[in-house]
């Protein structure tokens, strides 16, 4: 039984070695929120705020048609919307984000080029930066995060499409799902959309990245 296991082992460890690429991965992050708030409503065309993602990815085939993907990147998002305060009075409110991400995926291999992605990823975020433009003047507010690891740390599940040109350039249009809820503060005392606390937004993110591996 020992020397089965051990065969087994070999020939997977060995499947992996020579079937192993690594590579860099840079590209485009949108971010938009979903949940009820009466100062403001969220909208997908106002909050949209492009930014970028740069990373280190591993591919290992585990089989012809199962590859894995773990992902190691820094991610910029951004949320941004109209709000009112007490007046009425209406300015747009940017908040964005730069977080560490750690990502493991699974290619499933579709016909053609094409493949299946779905898998886990798990954000830390390392800053927070509020921008509020108001009577075109704008108050910039950065956040020094002294909050509890589980307040920074955010999961997410992922699903989207690969798309591989030749064997080491990989395109992929990614849907990235916040497992986590966030709260919404009182925004007549704090220019800020979202917090870590746990309440009812939903953070849902679309990367367009590039891929080149080695």
């Amino acid at each position: 039984m020992k020397k089965l296991v051990f065969i087994l082992s070999f020939f997977i460890a060995t499947n992996v070695l020579y079937s192993q690429y690594f590579g860099v991965r840079i590209g485009v992050t949108t971010a938009t929120l979903t949940g009820n708030n009466d100062a403001y409503d969220f909208d997908f065309s106002e909050s949209f705020s492009p930014r970028y993602k740069i990373g280190l990815l591993g591919s290992f085939q585990l089989s012809d048609v199962i590859i894995l993907k773990p992902e190691v990147s820094y991610r910029a998002y951004a949320i941004k919307q109209k709000i009112s305060n007490q007046n009425n009075n209406f300015s747009n409110l940017e908040q964005s984000h730069g977080v560490v991400s750690a990502d493991l995926n699974f290619d499933i291999k579709l016909p053609g080029s094409w493949s299946l992605i779905f898998g886990m990823g798990l954000d830390y975020v390392v800053f927070k930066n509020n921008i509020l433009y108001a009577d075109h003047f704008n108050q910039i507010d950065g956040e020094t995060l002294n909050n509890k690891i589980d307040q920074q740390s955010d999961p997410f599940a992922n699903i989207g499409l690969c798309y591989t040109i030749g064997k080491t350039i990989l395109l992929d249009l990614e849907y990235r799902h916040l497992l986590d809820n966030w709260g919404t503060p009182k925004l007549t005392t704090q220019n800020e959309l979202v917090s870590s606390d746990n309440q009812s937004v939903k953070l849902h993110m679309i990367n367009l990245s590039l891929a080149l591996l080695f």
